[in-house]
This record gives structure tokens, C-alpha cells and sequence, in this order.
């Protein structure tokens, strides 16, 4: 690896998250048995779907999804994470199935063994008693695209370093689709409804969110993002719209809004579902946050992004149905992870914190935010 490639893989780190076989999606399905799908090409407004990941060299483009039935009245749908790519650099840089390291590679360009939710903790843990949604349904959206849930293009691009041209399928969008039909002939109107994502699956929550929420329009819904606090540069946004063809929420974004990063997509869909709850949570110093800002052309990446972030939080919190819990440390992404259950930095649990967002009477669902975490707790090198 030289040139371009080494210097970018020096700055930025990649969102990654942490058997092929097909399966249908029966009625009666086990209660807390997870069930892999491979959806089959699907007919919607007349157009073909076929659900695909990236393409990248050397990558299996084979689809597939996660589905469990619980016992309770609710229903989690899981955008996983797993980094972006939105340029020659970066889409020339995938993490594949056999990487060592979830840094090896910008964006995970094909599923890969972790992308299996028995292996999870935080909210996937079902037995926890802690856990607010252990006995609810879930549908978990794997990730291997490139193009955080949102696109619909097939895009050409050159390797910086071989001059050789390559296509990636940024066909996060179009999955989407296929997975929400399926869900909607699948489970029953929910009375409660969390929409959720990590990393790059926070943005695939939040782009989604309107067509899901037109699909189950009964129940009381909360979307919370985790580890994607929309902090990016024009520079970006500009080429992510022409690489992607980024399918964003028209419900909330007209398209003849001029996309800039002050346009807050969690904020306006907080002020047009006015009657549903919407949430953020994030470390002070993200690191894979503030990495991924540098690589989008950020000076002084690792300083600006976390003032970015502060003031993006504090804005929404003018919006009386968005409360955001700001933690302590550099850590990137925690519902999958054991840390839901003792990150308590934000004065209260966090497991707590959710579990009060999901009360009919949202008792005890503050803005938390950690004391004396400003200061960055390693040295700023980008």
C-alpha cells in the first residue's frame, strides 16, 4: 500500500462492526431464535430489487438478514455499522471477510462472521434483565455497502495507486427496501417501535425512518442513533450525493433544499413526528467519528469534530421530544456491545436511560452529559 492509501489509513479509522445459508421467514418461527433470511429479488413501483453488497474485488456479493420473534408487543429494526466510502481513496480500501482487525479497510464491503446477532451483547442480549427490549421482536440490517443504508447508485471509480478503474454497488437504499417489504408482510402491527442504529447505521435509522414509520403507523416509536452525529464537511456531502445518489427522507429534506451540514436530519425528523421520541448518544471524543471528519477534509479534526458535535447536541435539545447522552472517552458505538450496561459517565446508566425514553410517561429521559470530559484524553494527532 502506498501514496494516497497510506496517508488515509494513517488519519482515519474505519466504522466497522465489530454461514450463507437461506432461510424463509415462517409465522411460527421459534420465540428467541434468531432466523437468517436471503430475501429474494422483489418487485416494488415496478422497479426490481435485488438486495446485493458492494461488489468490491475479491468480495462475496451475497445479501442476507437477521429476524427473532419475542413475546412482547414491540418491535427493534437494527442498522448495523461498518464504516463508507465515497471516493477513489476510500471505496479502494475495503475491509474484507479475512481482515485481522475491524480497521483494516474504510467501509466492510461484504458480510462477514460477526455480522451474526447471536454474538452480540447490549440490547441483543436476551437475557439480560436489564435489558429494555429482551423480549421484543428484531429485524437486524447488516451492512456491506458502503454508503451508510442510503444509496442507489452503481459508482466507477479509479485505484489512486494502480490508475486501474473499479465499480462499487452503493445499493444501501435499495436493500432497505427490499428488507422492509419483507417485514411488512411479516410481523403485525407493534405497539412500540425502536428504530436504532450504530455508527454508519445510525444515518441508515434516520434515513428510514419516515418509510418505517409509515409502515407501522400505530405504535409508540423512539429512534435513537448511536456513534453518527451528522458532523461533516460541504466537501462530503458534495461528492457522497453524486457517489451514492444518497436517498435521503423527502418527508424532512424537499429536493430543493440545498444539502449543507447544517441541515439536521435527526432534528427535522423530530419536528415532523412530533408525538414520537428521538435520541443520540456519543462519547466526547469519539475517535472513528473524528477520524472519518478528517478524512472528509477537517483540520484539526480531532478538536473541531467534538466542538461540532457539542454544539450540534445542544441545538437539538431545543427540540422538546430529542434528549441526547453524552459519555466520557474516545470509545466508538456501544448498543452491541457489554459497555450498555455499565457506561454510566452521563450521570445514570445508560441501560436505565433507554429503558426511561421506551415509558409510556418517559419518566427520568434527561439530557445526561459526563462532567470535566472535555479534555482530550490522548494526544490530538490529526
Amino acid at each position: 500500500m502506498s501514496g494516497w492509501k497510506t496517508w488515509a489509513m494513517m488519519v482515519a479509522l474505519a466504522l466497522c462492526a465489530g454461514t450463507a445459508a437461506h432461510a424463509d421467514a415462517p409465522e411460527n418461527a421459534p420465540t428467541s431464535e434468531w432466523v437468517q433470511v436471503t430475501p429474494p429479488p422483489t418487485r416494488l413501483d415496478g422497479r426490481l430489487y435485488e438486495a446485493t453488497c458492494s461488489h468490491a474485488a475479491g468480495t462475496d456479493p451475497a445479501y442476507r438478514f437477521w429476524f427473532r420473534r419475542g413475546t412482547g408487543d414491540g418491535l427493534v429494526v437494527f442498522f448495523d455499522g461498518g464504516g463508507a466510502c465515497w471516493d477513489d481513496v476510500t471505496c479502494a480500501i475495503p475491509r474484507r471477510r479475512e481482515a485481522d482487525r475491524d480497521d483494516d479497510g474504510f467501509y466492510k464491503a461484504e458480510l462477514i462472521p460477526t455480522d451474526n446477532p447471536n454474538r452480540f451483547s447490549g440490547i441483543f442480549d436476551l437475557n439480560n434483565p436489564r435489558n429494555p427490549v429482551r423480549d421484543w421482536s428484531f429485524v437486524y440490517v447488516p451492512y456491506c455497502t458502503g454508503d451508510v443504508h442510503s444509496g442507489s447508485n452503481t459508482a466507477h471509480y479509479t485505484d489512486p495507486d494502480t490508475g486501474e478503474p473499479y465499480t462499487i454497488e452503493h445499493r444501501g437504499a435499495d436493500n432497505f427496501r427490499v428488507v422492509l417489504s419483507w417485514m411488512k408482510e411479516t410481523f403485525a402491527q407493534p405497539g412500540q417501535l425502536l428504530v436504532a442504529g450504530s455508527s454508519a447505521g445510525a444515518y441508515g435509522a434516520s434515513t428510514h425512518y419516515p418509510r418505517i414509520r409509515a409502515a407501522f403507523p400505530r405504535a409508540r416509536a423512539l429512534m435513537i442513533g448511536d456513534a453518527g452525529q451528522g458532523v461533516m464537511t460541504q466537501a462530503f456531502l458534495n461528492q457522497r450525493n453524486v457517489s451514492w445518489r444518497m436517498v435521503l427522507p423527502r418527508e424532512v429534506i424537499p429536493r430543493n433544499l440545498a444539502v449543507t451540514p447544517d441541515v439536521d436530519i435527526v432534528a427535522r425528523l423530530a419536528a415532523r413526528y412530533p408525538q414520537d421520541r428521538f435520541a443520540q448518544y456519543t462519547t466526547a471524543h469519539d475517535i472513528t467519528q473524528s477520524s472519518f471528519y478528517a478524512l472528509m477534509g477537517a483540520e484539526n479534526a480531532c478538536i473541531a469534530w467534538t466542538d461540532a458535535m457539542v454544539t450540534g447536541l445542544a441545538q437539538r435539545q431545543h427540540t422538546p421530544n430529542f434528549r441526547s447522552y453524552l459519555a466520557a472517552g474516545e470509545t466508538h458505538s456501544i448498543l452491541r456491545t457489554p459497555r450498555f450496561y455499565t457506561e454510566q459517565s452521563g450521570g445514570t446508566p445508560l441501560a436505565e436511560w433507554l429503558a426511561a425514553a421506551l415509558r409510556p410517561d418517559s419518566t427520568g429521559w434527561d439530557n445526561r452529559a459526563c462532567e470535566n470530559c472535555m479534555i482530550r484524553p490522548t494526544r490530538c494527532v490529526y
